[in-house]
């Protein structure tokens, strides 16, 4: 056992790589990754791992390494000094090249946050002034004009910006431009946490905007090496793969690696590997413990590699190092550290509206046991409005809740819960919200709608699709080229695939009589079929186009669909009409 004063400080809770070695905290050397990432050919990359894995300190010591001196480009010695015994260090050709030598952006987007749009692009746009006063020794540069520096100016002027909204979308452009002409070097940008702002935006109720906000203010990702290459490379950290069709169109040089990527180069870039966790349970003389911290924090797989959450690890070792020094061991404990990190909001909408099989696979997982699942690795956090299933387990698997053991086929992973600490978080922040929507009369509200159709009860099932049309339809999902009905054929299977045994014999597209029925099911008795053709329209049309449905049912002869089925003693066709976020719904039983 070493002196009292000879063990480094733990880290806790500090992501500032040059706070932590000017403080001699315990530093878990990951530089290596830093030749690995900047000597990747991709000019742009994206690293998506569960909160609390250490992707902030990641980003700081990548700014650190990289980042010139403003007051004389070629002094280093600082940056040196840092990063003295580590093992990056010891590449002195890489050193010679990348230590000190690029001019660098880095932000996070952490902390954009707000009740309303509003007040969350107020938050972005104060970030970018704080941001650009880092870089105030611009407009006493030589190598730009009145014109640049002025453009520069107005990002120092939150007023300004707050009526401004194309000055903040050109923020990185400008910004990275202005430094290339300055320093005659290529710009480096770091974005930590890029996908915050969509997921705070989504859950309340601006997801649209803020994804338009985002989408532009990520426009310069589309051509990072331009004629004039002014960005060496952008290197970003979030939490979800957010689809390109969000807020990456016309992005085609992104490289994406997340928790489900086979690049063994990149497995451990984010997060302890069990080598790094042993050298620290031994620094802190806290091997002995290696079993309990084992199975409380490990179990996570990226790739082939075993990972620990840092965070768990890094709180074990700060409340029980003293336990050993003290000679007081028998107060060791393994506690929750995460249970208050990870916020699962976004994960609790999906009460009342998960089918009972789903409900059954979280209480298979409570049990230790592996399931099969789709996951959706795309998904866009406005996905989460429909509350299907593959964005439900992509979510907790993205989040931490889940770890893949494998990739069975196409879409569908074997997953687990990891450890002792995610399964107390699991039962506490997942299976009570589902369970208390089981015991406590609250009905899965897709399995009311099916039900509602199953029965024949128009009005209920208006009621309801009014609700969800209301609450999770944006506008802007219909701003496509594909026809509006294709929209809400797919918004209703949706709802009807978390009715679970609700109903029976789902079809969409049904081949029937003369034609193709929209959607056709069975009520879970079996005694009961319903036909559906939907239709959308403006407002005014409604009446024509309930007759144009209803028509269609007859003419067509979709009900032939269940004339030999001698257990169906009604059918019910109905006539939906679709308009914006409106409704109308309208049944006609004809058995």
């Amino acid at each position: 056992m070493k002196a009292p004063n000879d063990y480094k400080a733990v880290p806790v809770g500090t992501e500032n790589f040059k706070e932590l070695r000017a403080q001699n905290g315990y530093y878990v050397d990951k530089t290596s990754f830093i030749k690995t990432v900047f000597t990747d050919l991709s000019p742009v990359l994206l690293f998506t791992r569960p909160r609390r894995f250490g992707k902030t300190l990641l980003i700081s010591t990548f700014a650190t390494f990289l980042n010139i001196n403003k007051d004389d480009p070629q002094d280093t010695e600082e940056t040196r000094r840092l990063f003295e015994g580590t093992e990056i260090i010891k590449d002195e050709v890489f050193c010679e090249q990348f230590l000190g030598r690029f001019p660098v952006i880095a932000l996070s987007l952490k902390s954009i946050d707000g009740s309303s749009f509003d007040t969350a692009y107020r938050a972005f746009a104060d970030l970018l002034v704080a941001t650009a006063n880092k870089y105030t020794y611009l407009l006493r540069s030589t190598a730009l004009s009145s014109f640049d520096k002025r453009d520069f100016e107005h990002y120092l002027d939150k007023e300004y910006l707050y009526d401004h909204k194309n000055d903040v979308v050109s923020f990185l452009d400008t910004l990275s431009r202005l430094l290339n002409q300055h320093f005659k070097r290529q710009t480096v940008i770091l974005i930590d946490e890029y996908d915050v702002p969509l997921a705070k935006a989504s859950g309340n109720g601006y997801h649209a905007k803020m994804a338009d906000l985002i989408s532009g203010f990520f426009n310069i990702l589309k051509n990072p090496d331009a004629v004039d290459k002014p960005i060496y490379k952008i290197v970003m950290t979030g939490c979800l793969k957010v689809a390109k069709n969000s807020i990456f169109t016309g992005v085609n040089n992104l490289t994406v690696n997340t928790v489900l990527d086979a690049v063994p180069k990149y497995t451990s870039v984010i997060g302890f590997n069990k080598h790094e966790v042993r050298q620290i349970l031994d620094y802190y003389d806290l091997s002995d413990y290696s079993k309990l911290v084992k199975d409380n924090y490990d179990g996570y797989k990226f790739y082939k590699d075993e990972i620990f959450c840092p965070w768990d690890v890094m709180n074990f070792v700060a409340k029980n190092h003293q336990h050993v020094k003290d000679g007081t061991a028998e107060y060791i404990r393994a506690e929750n550290f995460w249970i208050n990190s990870s916020k699962p909001s976004a994960i609790k909408s999906y009460v009342g509206y998960l089918s009972e099989n789903v409900n059954s696979q979280l209480q298979d997982l409570v049990d230790g046991k592996n399931v099969e699942v789709p996951i959706n690795d795309t998904m866009n956090y406005d996905d989460l409005k429909m509350h299907r299933p593959e964005d439900f387990y992509s979510l907790l698997l993205h989040t931490g809740y889940l770890t893949s053991v494998a990739n069975t086929h196409d879409n569908f992973y074997e997953v687990r819960i990891p450890n002792r600490e995610i399964l107390d978080c699991f039962r506490r922040n997942i299976k009570e919200y589902f369970d208390e929507s089981l015991t406590s009369g609250k009905e899965n509200n897709a399995l009311k709608i099916a039900q509602s159709l199953s029965d024949g009860d128009a009005v209920t099932a208006q009621k309801l699709l009014s609700k969800y049309l209301k609450s999770f339809v944006s506008l802007r999902d219909f701003a496509t080229k594909s026809k509006p009905e294709n929209f809400y054929h797919v918004f209703l299977g949706g709802i009807l695939s978390c009715s679970g045994s609700s109903i029976s014999g789902y079809s969409s597209n049904a081949e029937a009589g003369d034609g193709y029925a929209d959607i056709i099911f069975s009520g879970n008795d079996g005694s009961s079929g319903v036909i559906i053709e939907i239709k959308s329209g403006p407002k005014e049309k409604s009446k024509a186009l309930l007759q144009e449905a209803f028509n269609q049912i007859e003419q067509k002869n979709y009900a032939s669909f269940f004339e030999d089925d001698a257990f169906i003693d009604e059918v019910y066709v109905y006539a939906m009409i679709f308009s914006g976020k409106q409704c109308i719904v309208r049944c006609k039983k004809i058995k």
